[in-house]
């Protein structure tokens, strides 16, 4: 019996020792609740671009460490960068920006194929995006902010691993207000502009390109420039 209230003492002074840990686990901080955003972008395409007969490869797109993740960064005053708090978007930053990209060329009817780099399509050309910008920007203290917007893109034939076009994107949206929901439209109106124009520049500077390569293969099998000079 002694052994047996030796057990239960034992017992209930663990749960006595246990009372105070709960008790102040309520003073422990809290995880900040998350206003989770879903990007709403739509990009129309246009009737003049060119329609292609190759395969096109989007890489995924490379960033800073505060925009290679969810949270929206916003810059309260120059050369200081934040982000909201409590607010994050449903994926991180540079997947939103793959995905539109892949989904714009999908949707424009244009292009024989298109797909991420992990889906293992055999591609022509492949599509290098880097985000250099992707935050709302106070200009004065009392006006909404503006997004800004800069991405440099490359194409690269795949064949020959050479960069056959470079150009950078650079887009500005003033947000309606400064409220997170005015902000986030600027942050989709202005992915949208961008992405409506990358799909463009690429349809274009791809068959462009491919002129200049087939040219340039020509004059190689003729023999060069001093066969040219006979």
């Amino acid at each position: 019996m002694s052994a047996t209230r030796h057990l239960v003492r034992h017992a209930i002074a663990s749960v006595v020792l246990l009372l105070p840990l709960v008790g102040c686990s309520g003073l422990l901080p809290k995880s900040e609740p998350q206003q989770i955003i879903t990007s709403q972008v739509h990009v129309e395409a246009d009737p003049a671009w060119p329609k292609v007969g190759w395969q096109l490869t989007i890489a995924q797109p490379t960033a800073g460490d505060i925009l290679d993740s969810r949270r929206m960064a916003v810059i309260p005053t120059p050369g200081r960068i934040e982000v909201y708090k409590g607010v994050s978007w449903d994926d991180t930053v540079p997947n939103i920006v793959q995905d539109t990209v892949v989904r714009a060329f999908e949707d424009s009817g244009k292009i024989l194929a298109v797909g991420r780099q992990t889906a293992g399509l055999r591609t022509d050309y492949l599509l290098l995006l880097e985000i250099h910008d992707d935050q709302a920007v106070y200009r004065t203290p009392s006006a909404p902010p503006e997004v800004t917007l800069v991405v440099n893109a490359k194409l690269v034939d795949y064949a020959t691993s050479r960069a056959v076009a470079s150009h950078t994107f650079r887009e500005t949206v003033p947000a309606s207000g400064t409220a997170v929901p005015a902000v986030a439209q600027a942050f989709d109106a202005a992915l949208g502009t961008f992405v409506h124009e990358l799909v463009g520049w690429s349809l274009e500077t791809g068959p462009q390109a491919r002129a200049e390569a087939g040219k340039a293969a020509s004059k190689n099998h003729r023999g060069g420039p001093e066969s040219d000079a006979r």
